[in-house]
């Protein structure tokens, strides 16, 4: 299974990163013991299963929430006694903002080729932020609230209490998570959706499950009154000044925590359906493999390796970086031109593309070893870009761990043999739909 194949270097560096963050932000007071060592396991799951990508995402909730937190700490400190709990966060805030992503996470380990699970990790992350945010900000708002259900004027800190420029503010942290993933979109940048239409629609998620948060601190969250203070407040069972508060509405076991967490679930499940859409504005860069596209199979190979083997070290970033020879029979007669992607499915942030070459003549019948790295080749036809940034073949390159799949997967093509120069991977297979009349694959495994 996927789950277990996952490198167990990776986990332990990723515990590593966790245990220094998370001890950072205890001694800087931002968490408590509790919160601390539950940061650093939902810090290793993110960072050791998801990757630097994933882990980008976390890092900027936390970054972004802990500087608003300590953010006029002394203004904001008048506000304690409304809120469940004090500035320092423990595990059970840490769990509520970060649980639902990290279930995601690991749903990312056991389907790693899906795109489901990066979508409702993004979603839930902004989700969470944004709601920091609001919170953290639209206290220092001159603005009076307003409940979000009647608009009737409420208290500052008030569970559901709503302001305009606490609204921008969690627009604001939504959409930091957007820019964000869509930074380290799976797949690259090069997808059939412009960033800032990814960044957006990730901000939306995030700005719409922090309205649910405020719908539901205005309806549902449980509220209590302290008697002698004669103010309402979240905590229970006692006050900050000692009296022990009493239920005034709300359901008794639906604390903040819990409508964090409906706020993380919330932005979450929009990302999940969204990614799930045909057509879908989350769609993440296709595989080169199209499927019912193809017409027909090309007899194609290498005799460098076998095909599901290892590929040898002269062919990756740890020899020679030199392309292998490559064969093929079987071309249709009315094919015009053909094209060869090679590209690696396990990269930690999606799909990494290695090679694009396109404009071959049809009646070639395969490749010699050590295609020369030029942008146009005399008598072959052109090389595309590479997420090396390069026009070149980049040979398997992956970090230490476990084994990465890399296919080789030529097409031939309806199309002249007159694509412009410089395409990536993704501007050639937009160019490639419904030209393909047959395609050929292999495929070869690296390990550092």
């Amino acid at each position: 299974m996927p789950f277990f194949a996952t490198s167990l270097l990776q986990l332990a560096l990723g515990a590593i990163l966790a245990i220094i963050i998370a001890y950072l932000a205890y001694r800087f007071h931002t968490l408590n013991r509790s919160g601390g060592i539950a940061a650093a396991v939902l810090g290793a799951v993110v960072f050791g299963l998801g990757g630097l990508g994933w882990a980008l995402l976390l890092l900027g909730f936390f970054i972004s929430s802990s500087a608003l937190t300590r953010l006029f700490r002394k203004r904001k400190r008048a506000l304690d006694e409304k809120f469940s709990k004090g500035g320092q966060r423990d595990a059970g805030q840490v769990l509520a903002n970060g649980g639902v992503a990290g279930a995601f996470v690991l749903l990312h380990a056991v389907f790693p080729q899906a795109a489901w699970p990066w979508a409702a990790f993004a979603g839930a992350m902004a989700a969470v932020n944004a709601d920091t945010w609001a919170t953290e900000l639209g206290v220092l708002s001159r603005e009076i609230p307003v409940l979000i259900t009647t608009r009737r004027p409420v208290e500052r800190g008030t569970s559901g209490g709503i302001t305009r420029g606490g609204t921008l503010a969690a627009f604001g942290g939504a959409f930091l998570i957007g820019l964000l993933a869509a930074l380290v979109w799976p797949g690259g940048m090069d997808g059939v959706i412009p960033f800032f239409t990814r960044a957006g629609w990730i901000g939306l998620f995030g700005l719409l499950g922090s309205l649910v948060d405020s719908m539901l601190g205005a309806t549902y969250q449980a509220i209590y009154h302290c008697p002698t203070c004669n103010k309402e407040t979240e905590r229970h069972p006692l006050h900050t000044c000692g009296t022990p508060t009493t239920l005034k509405r709300g359901l008794p076991w639906l604390n903040n925590d819990w409508v964090n967490t409906a706020c993380a679930l919330s932005g979450a499940v929009l990302g999940l359906v969204v990614a799930l859409l045909p057509g879908s504005p989350l769609l993440l860069a296709q595989s080169t493999s199209m499927g019912g596209d193809v017409m027909q199979t090309i007899t194609f190979s290498t005799p460098a390796f076998a095909n599901g083997q290892p590929i040898p070290q002269v062919y990756t970033c740890d020899g020679k970086n030199i392309s292998p020879a490559l064969q093929w029979s079987g071309v249709p007669a009315e094919a015009k031109s053909l094209a060869l992607i090679v590209e690696d499915p396990d990269a930690p942030v999606g799909i990494f593309t290695h090679w694009v070459l396109y404009n071959l003549a049809p009646n070639l019948t395969g490749l010699n070893e050590g295609v020369p790295r030029l942008a146009t080749l005399t008598n072959l036809g052109k090389q595309g870009v590479n997420d090396f940034r390069k026009t070149a073949y980049d040979g398997p390159c992956p970090p230490a761990g476990k084994a990465h799949r890399y296919y080789f997967r030529l097409y031939a093509l309806d199309l002249q043999p007159n694509l412009a120069d410089g395409l990536t991977r993704q501007k050639l297979l937009d160019q490639l739909k419904g030209h393909i009349l047959a395609q050929g694959e292999w495929m070869g495994t690296y390990q550092r």
